[in-house]
Parts: C-alpha cells; sequence; structure tokens
C-alpha cells in the first residue's frame, strides 16, 4: 500500500474517532448528585479538632443535586435537599441520612421519575394542608422510616402502629390526625402497661415516638411530636451475664470439638463488639479482606465500618469468600455462605437456639446467651486499660468508643455503669487499722 493511501486511511480513522467522540454524540449524564458536609471531608473526620467539628455541625448539610431539563438540554440545580438531617447531632448520623437519602433518590430517578414533571407554578404559597385520617399519617410515618431504619427496627413500629390503631378503634383511626392528643396516647400505653410490662409499654412509647417525630419533622402533618413529653415507667434492668475466663475456655474448647462454625460466629460478637442480629446481617461483600474491614447495618443506622482485629482474621480468610456470591449471607443454617430468606428477629433466634446446646451442656443461665461475649470481651477490654496499661478512667473512655462502636461517650459510660466494669483495684493496703 502507498503512503499516499496509507494516510488517507489514517485521516480516515481520526476523523470518524472525532466523530463518535463529539458532545452530541457521547451520552449525557442526566443527573448529578453530591453531598455537602459542612466543608469538611467525613473520611478525616478523626483527625479534626473539636473546634473544627463544632463549626462543620453547624452548617446545614444537605444533598445538592443538578438535573438535565429535557426542553434546554442543559443540567438546572434543583432545591437543595436537607430532609431534617441538621436536627441529627452528630456527623456518623447525618452522613448515613443523607446517602440513604441520596440512594433512594437515584433509585426514584432510575425509575423514570422527573423533577420537571413535577414542577407546579400555579401554587399558592399559604396553601392549606392536606387532612390525612389518623391510619393514613401513621402509615404514610411508618412507609418514611423503612427509608432511614433497619427492618427489625421498622417492623416494631409497624407492630406498636397496628396495635395503636386497633386500641382506638376504626371509628377513631378515620378523624383527622390533628385531633389525637397526650390523653389518648396515655390510655394506650396504660393498657400496654397492664397488658405487658413497662419495659414493652417503654418500648411502644418509643416506637410511637419516632413515627410522631417523622410526622412533625419530615411530613410536616403535625406541629409537634407530644408523645416526647411523655415519661418512661421505671424498669427492672435487664443485665446480661458475663462470663469467667474458666467458663469462656471451657466453651471455646466445647465449640471447637462441637461446632466451629458456631465458634467463628462469637468470635465476630466478641473481637468486633458485634451485635448477634448484627452478626446475622453480614454479606460475602460486606467482608474486605484487603483492608481488613468489615461492613454492617446497625440499630438505627444503614450503614457503619469496623476494623476486622488480627487475632482472628485468619479464621475469616479460612471461610474462602470469594468462592461464594457476594449477595451470600456469611451466617446460615447451612454452616456456610449462602441464602436465607428470614427476617433479624428469626436469624437471631435461630443461632441464639443453637448456643442453647452449649448453655445445658455448662448448665448456663437464663441472664447468658450470645450477647453475653460481647459484654464479656468489652468488660475485659476496659478493665484491661484500666489495670494492666493504667489508663485513667476518661483514657479508657477514648480508646473504647469508636472500637465498642457505641454512637456518644456518653452511651458507652451508661452501659460500663450498668454493667460493673469499672472495678477499683484491692485497697486492702491503705487501710491503716486492721479489725
Amino acid at each position: 500500500m502507498s503512503k499516499k493511501k496509507k494516510k488517507s486511511k489514517s485521516n480516515a480513522k481520526r476523523k470518524c474517532l472525532a466523530s463518535f467522540l463529539s458532545t452530541d454524540n457521547l451520552m449525557k449524564k442526566k443527573y448529578s448528585i453530591s453531598l455537602y458536609t459542612g466543608g469538611i471531608d467525613v473520611k478525616d473526620w478523626e483527625i479534626l479538632t473539636k473546634t473544627e467539628k463544632t463549626k462543620a455541625l453547624k452548617k446545614a448539610w444537605c444533598i445538592v443535586w443538578y438535573f438535565r431539563n429535557p426542553k434546554t438540554d442543559l443540567l438546572e440545580r434543583q432545591n437543595n435537599f436537607k430532609g431534617g438531617a441538621n436536627r441529627l447531632r452528630t456527623m456518623s448520623l447525618r452522613y448515613d441520612f443523607l446517602r440513604t437519602v441520596k440512594r433512594a433518590l437515584k433509585e426514584k430517578i432510575r425509575n423514570g421519575w422527573s423533577p420537571f414533571n413535577d414542577i407546579q407554578n400555579d401554587f399558592e404559597l399559604n396553601e392549606s394542608k392536606k387532612i390525612y385520617s389518623i391510619k393514613d399519617a401513621l402509615d404514610l410515618a411508618y412507609d418514611h422510616s423503612k427509608i432511614t431504619v433497619a427492618k427489625v427496627t421498622a417492623s416494631s413500629y409497624r407492630t406498636t402502629k397496628n396495635q395503636f390503631i386497633d386500641f382506638i378503634g376504626a371509628k377513631n383511626s378515620i378523624k383527622n390526625i390533628e385531633e389525637l392528643n397526650k390523653s389518648v396516647v396515655l390510655k394506650f400505653l396504660n393498657h400496654k402497661l397492664k397488658e405487658t410490662s413497662a419495659r414493652t409499654r417503654n418500648n411502644s412509647k418509643a416506637s410511637l415516638s419516632a413515627l410522631f417525630s417523622i410526622l412533625e419533622n419530615q411530613l410536616d402533618l403535625i406541629d409537634r411530636n407530644f408523645i416526647k413529653d411523655i415519661t418512661n415507667e421505671k424498669t427492672k434492668t435487664k443485665t446480661d451475664r458475663t462470663f469467667t475466663k474458666k467458663e469462656l475456655k471451657e466453651i471455646v474448647v466445647w465449640l471447637r470439638a462441637n461446632d466451629p462454625y458456631l465458634l467463628l460466629y462469637i468470635r465476630f460478637v466478641a473481637y468486633s463488639f458485634l451485635r448477634p442480629v448484627e452478626v446475622n446481617r453480614l454479606k460475602v461483600k460486606d467482608i474486605n479482606l484487603e483492608e481488613s474491614l468489615l461492613y454492617f447495618k446497625a440499630k438505627n443506622k444503614p450503614l457503619k465500618v469496623k476494623r476486622i482485629p488480627s487475632i482472628f482474621i485468619e479464621d475469616v480468610k479460612a471461610m474462602n469468600l470469594h468462592l461464594y456470591d457476594r449477595e451470600s449471607f456469611l451466617f446460615t443454617p447451612k454452616n456456610a455462605p449462602s441464602d436465607w430468606v428470614s427476617d433479624d428477629n428469626s436469624k437471631r433466634d435461630a443461632f441464639s437456639k443453637r448456643f442453647k446446646v452449649v448453655k445445658d451442656k455448662f448448665n448456663l443461665g437464663a441472664k447468658y446467651g450470645l450477647y453475653s461475649f460481647r459484654h464479656s470481651f468489652i468488660t475485659n477490654l476496659f478493665r484491661y486499660l484500666r489495670t494492666t496499661e493504667n489508663k485513667s478512667y476518661s483514657e479508657a473512655i477514648e480508646f473504647l468508643q469508636p472500637i465498642t462502636g457505641h454512637e456518644t461517650r456518653e452511651a458507652l459510660e451508661r452501659y460500663i455503669h450498668t454493667h460493673d466494669m469499672d472495678i477499683p483495684k484491692d485497697w486492702s493496703e491503705k487501710i491503716d487499722f486492721i479489725l
């Protein structure tokens, strides 16, 4: 082939490529969604000073998004969306909420929704609120809650909602939500107290209050959530017992020989300080062995990240997770990652019943359960920090909080005081009068 023909052919290829890459032929992005997080990168949160954190949380966090106008073919900025995010006091709560909203908005757009199809130009600024019945309002609040809370939490909301509607009766349930008052709710809660227990009554109050907070802050269907003013009934503290070192040793020896799969499950509870229900939610895709991280759904939070400590990383690697589907649950009745269609409570109960064999073997009481491993190892680590490393109470709390995953220092301190973890050293030598 002559040089002239080669050059002509090369020019033709370049023209073809240029035509393909032209603006008109490129697939245009339909939308753009990002998060504004107070002018900081949340990945740097741990290295920020207290002042920087406070300053960031004082700013209005929101969803910033653009959508392509079908008439002008231009990406146009839409109104920032806050959705009550700034009522949340901590970085993780705000960030998790906004990420959940972002995912929901993306899904909505992918399903064909467009803000330009919903624009109403002739609206009234003082347009009156639509009237909702008690039942319809609570149903709306429950549907909204499913976006931001775990399934097990949403399930408790649904149960309480249905019980309350049954209690007030069909005739009252069709009345305007704004007619509902504190007196009616108190009658319902007193009924729960009489029929069940103070703890169940308080749980019902918390679920109903959460739905009313959504009605106030997210749906704007009521002026104020009065349920949060109702005080809780006093309850007997339910405390899981911690294992002694002797009991732990005996249990581990027995499990190694009889149920190593359950032992691995327990290691996630003990070493990563996960709750049993959180272990049940783990999927193959949630384990990042390259960085020794795991991703999990905590209560009331869509996603959290924890480190897989080196003490049992080799056990996790030995599961050969690369051989399984990424959507498989890590722990199932098949003793291997697999599908498992069941709710969180049923999954937790399945492993609790499996542990009952161990309880019966070692004559452990009703206060012992899988949760006891979490209590035991948090207790042991706290006491090690206080005694062996001689850390002050405050230093031990500061070290422990990011490991246990408690959202606030106050929450961890309540946990420690409830379980009597801070036991002082022997003070005998300080007593100068011997009886």
